[in-house]
């Protein structure tokens, strides 16, 4: 089997570290029965929904290492999509149909499907890759997939706080209607562009929720996740040393912050203050509400924090 598939918070190095120690030191306290806490629905919610968006992005990774593999006799595709299922997750390799016209001169009618394999999971393994010749005509699931990528992807990218490059996840909904996420990596402005395997800071804040009808399009909302920047280091601490987080929108982590971690194990335990609580993210995703944040700090924004994810569609 194929492997493949700011306000920026600058905070001295001890003064994090004492808000860490502080934090911890907080959570060993005993809870009296009047301390409000979120419920286990809304933190189960949470976590499954950032694992569905950690999977997704590696589901992606992974193809496009497999497709890279091919070399030349690699198939032209401008965009993957990954639709989870019980006995794995089917990766679609997608043509762009204004390339030009399908074999025979004939106009095409949607994007084509090119190529697909497998992913699993469990193991984080992608299948051979199938090529398809001739390509066919994606059915239309599949088009309604790519174009809520597109339409969100469209919907962020000429604000100031999105643009190129990014990365996104697409989710359909018990509904049918599509919620996209949609993560931009564009560095601060001033900073030097680096190769993402030789940067040693990850910029968080450049997250966007997005909700599309369920044909693909309109755009039925967009909501930035977080309100700030800020920049968490990727090089390696001590074994069970926190990295904190301040996260300014909401009582809870976004599910971007969980599927971050899986994506870069290096940042767990991950320590996020939302300006209610304290809670720790593991390197497998888990989310721990650790006690109440000893520290609150006035709300960046005052809007409401995203509703939990709704759980159709959900493995």
């Amino acid at each position: 089997m194929a492997v493949s598939i700011h306000r920026t918070f600058r905070r001295a190095a001890a003064g994090r570290a004492g808000l860490a120690a502080a934090c911890l030191s907080a959570a060993l306290v005993p809870l009296t029965a009047q301390d409000d806490r979120p419920s286990e629905e809304a933190l189960a919610s949470l976590q499954e929904r950032g694992r569905l968006i950690g999977l997704y992005l590696q589901a992606a990774d992974r193809a496009a290492d497999l497709l890279k593999a091919q070399g030349s006799n690699a198939p032209t595709s401008d965009r993957t999509v990954v639709i989870p299922g019980r006995e794995g997750w089917r990766v679609v390799y997608l043509e762009n149909p204004a390339r030009g016209p399908a074999p025979g001169g004939t106009a095409r009618k949607g994007l084509s499907i090119v190529a697909e394999t497998i992913f699993s999971p469990d193991t984080g393994d992608v299948g051979t890759l199938g090529k398809i010749v001739p390509a066919r005509l994606a059915p239309a699931t599949i088009q309604s997939y790519a174009r809520s990528l597109d339409e969100a992807e469209a919907a962020t990218i000429s604000r100031p706080d999105g643009g190129k490059p990014f990365l996104d996840a697409v989710v359909r909904e018990q509904d049918g209607t599509f919620t996209a996420y949609v993560i931009s990596q564009r560095p601060e402005e001033g900073a030097r562009a680096a190769a993402p395997e030789h940067t040693d800071g990850l910029l968080l804040g450049r997250d966007f929720l997005i909700r599309i009808a369920a044909s693909g399009r309109p755009v039925l909302s967009v909501e930035r996740l977080h309100d700030s920047l800020a920049t968490l280091s990727l090089q390696p601490r001590a074994p069970g040393a926190p990295l904190v987080h301040e996260h300014d929108k909401g009582d809870l982590p976004a599910p971007t912050d969980v599927a971050l971690v899986l994506r870069h194990r290096v940042l767990a335990p991950l320590l996020v203050l939302t300006q209610r609580f304290m809670f720790r993210i593991d390197r497998e995703g888990v989310v721990t509400w650790l006690g109440s944040n000893p520290n609150p700090k006035p709300a960046a924004s005052q809007s409401p924090a995203p509703a939990p994810p709704r759980s159709g569609g959900v493995p």
